[in-house]
């Protein structure tokens, strides 16, 4: 009768959605991570990873959904098309990393290090990247759409058709990065250093929120001008 009982309230309590909380799905494979630092395509999902030393793990296509990367070192780690989806990456070391495709939606990237990491195509929609620094990353076609990129390190960036409408990117350093092509349809600058930026082929400049936004030497298209109250923007009429 207690069987009964209990398979009942379990039951129960799955089809309410009030169940304990998924754990790594599977074990076997965060114990090979870690002692050999080869997962390819593992099955890592909701991982404690907090603080792991990965450098140049090999996480190839691995589904770290959910998992926690607190601080892990992940040095030139390769992330090709790896599931990092609501991942916890606060503080994560991540340089030269390759996240080609990757799938980091709604992660958590504050204060992580990813100078020069390789963010082609990767999507990073609702992504919080407060405080991160991407010195020289390459974001080329990557999805920012939502994200949080407030006071970021942007410093020569490639964002080259990448999409950062709704991006709220207040008070970062864009200075000489990239931005050809870029969607910034109701992306927030304001306060932002584009000093050197490119932006002259930037799909919807003029959606962009760049109030006392820093254009100096920016290269606008002929003819555009943006709406801002900082002393330095000048128009393009050549």
């Amino acid at each position: 009768m207690k069987l009964k009982i209990l398979a009942t309230v379990t039951a129960s309590l799955a089809l309410f959605g009030l169940a304990a909380p998924v754990k790594a799905q599977n074990p076997d494979h965060v114990r090979q991570l870690l002692e050999s630092k080869e997962c390819e395509g593992c099955d890592l999902r909701n991982a404690d990873l907090f603080k792991a030393s990965l450098y140049r793990a090999n996480l190839r296509g691995a589904d770290l959904s959910g998992a926690n990367l607190y601080e892990a070192n992940l040095l030139e780690a390769d992330l090709r098309g790896a599931n990092l989806a609501n991942a916890n990456l606060v503080n994560a070391e991540m340089y030269g990393a390759d996240l080609d495709g990757a799938n980091l939606r709604n992660a958590d990237l504050s204060n992580a290090f990813l100078g020069r990491a390789n963010l082609t195509s990767a999507d990073l929609r609702g992504a919080k990247l407060f405080n991160a620094n991407l010195g020289e990353a390459y974001l080329q076609q990557a999805n920012l759409s939502n994200a949080d990129l407030r006071r970021s390190l942007l410093f020569r960036v490639n964002f080259n058709r990448a999409n950062l409408s709704g991006a709220d990117m207040s008070f970062a350093d864009v200075r000489d990065s990239n931005l050809q092509n870029a969607i910034l349809s109701n992306t927030r600058l304001p306060r932002a250093q584009l000093t050197g930026t490119n932006i002259d082929a930037a799909n919807n400049v003029r959606q962009a929120d760049l109030e006392r936004a820093n254009l100096r030497g920016t290269n606008l298209a002929p003819g555009v001008c943006v709406i801002t109250t900082f002393p330095y923007c000048v128009l393009n009429v050549e």
